[in-house]
């Protein structure tokens, strides 16, 4: 019997992985369907889209199926059946997080990797409690104090959350010069983000951070922000964030191109070591 549910992020990210694997196989829904002995292609289309259950004992007929022999991607797919209706820890944070943000904690939370390449700002995992400030307030995307401070909080124990985790999320991050010479909240505060930073890519083993010089030029980052995660079952996505959207891309040609770009970006900053004097110069320079 079909169970309408609620589309929680760890549904809707079953159901993107299913019609994946699905694609993959060159199969339509209506084939899907027929394989997997369902009568109608709309059971597959829900299972997709987060909006029907699926049941622990039926993943073996799935995996058989659809010929899932790796084992970490199947016991991925039985930790999403599994805790599919629990409630995250973000769920505290109503009206604060949206569906787009909530699929990308929910990502994140499984991730064993992340590239970030954002030139406007400094990643939340790596901000300071006054950068998160300055930079929630100055987004003008929250209309009043307590709708500020809820976003911050999250923030906040999101990054809590996820440095502390083990095993560790590898984080790799390159960031352009000029981002960390704008004087967000003042120069006292972008001083302590720096010097943040700098701290992190001393002790964090798991952080890497490569600053992108002025003498660069043009670089393979030129058409914006992206991040890019990757998984213990050897998937890759590319989540592409504006002000009330998040796109996540998991073709894999769109996941190689950003691989590419990562890659160039990498090549193209000074190496962490390198950018450590950069990082005390800057610093210096807001002091």
């Amino acid at each position: 019997m079909d169970v309408p549910v609620e589309p929680t992020p760890r549904r809707r990210r079953l159901g993107a992985e299913l019609r994946r694997i699905r694609e993959a196989l060159g199969w339509t829904q209506e084939e899907a369907a027929s394989h997997l002995g369902y009568q109608s292609l709309s059971t597959i289309s829900k299972i997709e889209n987060g909006l029907q259950a699926l049941k622990i004992q039926q993943l073996p007929h799935f995996f058989e199926v659809f010929g899932i022999t790796d084992a970490a991607l199947r016991e991925e797919l039985r930790d999403l059946v599994r805790r599919a209706g629990e409630a995250d820890w973000w769920q505290r944070y109503e009206g604060v997080v949206d569906d787009p943000l909530g699929d990308y904690l929910s990502q994140l939370e499984s991730a064993n990797g992340l590239f970030v390449f954002n030139p406007l700002a400094v990643h939340g995992l790596l901000q300071t409690p006054g950068y998160a400030r300055s930079v929630t307030e100055g987004s003008r995307a929250w209309k009043t104090p307590e709708d500020i401070d809820r976003f911050i909080a999250l923030r906040l124990e999101h990054q809590r959350t996820m440095l502390e985790r083990q095993p560790s999320l590898k984080v790799w991050t390159v960031i352009p010069e000029g981002l960390l010479r704008q004087e967000v909240g003042g120069r006292a505060c972008m001083r302590a983000q720096v010097e943040h930073l700098m701290h992190l890519a001393r002790t964090n083993p798991a952080i890497t951070i490569q600053v992108l010089p002025f003498s660069a030029g043009a670089h393979a980052g030129m058409d914006g922000p992206f991040m890019l995660m990757s998984f213990p079952a050897g998937r890759d996505l590319v989540c592409i964030e504006s002000l009330r959207a998040s796109l996540h891309l998991n073709e894999p040609e769109t996941v190689e191109l950003y691989r590419t770009t990562s890659d160039l970006l990498k090549s193209d900053a000074l190496s962490q070591k390198a950018s450590l004097p950069l990082l005390t110069a800057i610093a210096k320079d807001l002091s």
